[in-house]
């Protein structure tokens, strides 16, 4: 056996369904969290550590907790490459996704530090507490899975279930949005993501990234976003956004 026949037999072995973490084994985003905030914080690990080196000690310490509570689920990687943030496990027989981070990275949050919104990479609790605002926003219903990828290149693993439809259209897109949650729409210099990505504001909540690729209309018509990137904003942020106009 070559050295590419090897490694496509480990791949293969690593990915096969009886790996899989059970969804009896899941915890709410928000048990995870508080767990993993005895560990973190949301600005990164507690304790004084040079700021250089805080998202590299973060996914660090993400791994330790992982094993400690059990769900380290090592080796573990997608089947299927995703977008900028996330690769896939599609899950036939349960109809769900399993949604893993991109290698060494927890995806992305908003900042307004310069003066508008723009992506920052998250760290872990900031990338749980995002998924946190999605299912209160949303009435999702993301899982926390565990941790996957490897000790160097960890990956967090959370569960969605599956929702059937199409891409829905930027017009019902701000439909839902504003007419029937109460958001306004952001002007475009204020989207951050894709060239086609929307941006709304409802009192200290904004929404970013929201687009075809991640909203779905389902056969009987129902508008339902299954990715974003949600944001609860502090004074300065809320006075940025105040002074925006359609």
């Amino acid at each position: 056996m070559d050295f590419a026949e090897k490694y496509s037999f480990i791949f293969l072995k690593l990915n096969e369904s009886d790996l899989i973490p059970s969804p009896d084994r899941d915890r709410s985003l928000i048990e995870a969290c508080n767990d993993l905030a005895k560990s973190l914080r949301p600005g990164g690990p507690d304790g004084e550590i040079d700021e250089w080196s805080v998202y590299d000690e973060s996914l660090r310490r993400l791994v330790s907790w992982a094993e400690e509570a059990g769900c380290f689920f090592e080796g573990l990687q997608p089947l299927k490459e995703g977008g900028r943030e996330h690769d896939l496990t599609f899950v036939e027989e349960g109809v769900y996704w399993l949604k893993f981070s991109k290698p060494a990275a927890m995806g992305y949050v908003v900042d307004f530090d310069f003066g508008a919104p723009r992506l920052q990479p998250a760290l872990p609790l900031e990338y749980l507490g995002r998924l946190i605002l999605q299912n209160e926003l949303f009435a999702d219903s993301v899982s926390f899975v565990g941790v996957g990828g490897t000790r160097l290149k960890p990956r967090i693993i959370t569960r969605q279930p599956h929702v059937q439809g199409v891409g829905a259209s930027p017009d019902e897109i701000v439909t839902l949005m504003v007419n029937h949650l109460g958001f306004r729409k952001l002007p475009a210099r204020f989207s951050v993501g894709y060239s086609d990505s929307l941006a709304f504001v409802r009192e200290d909540t904004a929404v970013f990234d929201l687009r075809s690729a991640n909203v779905v209309r389902t056969p009987e018509g129902v508008i339902t976003p299954i990715d974003c990137i949600p944001v609860r904003m502090d004074e300065d942020a809320l006075r940025i956004l105040s002074e925006s106009s359609i």
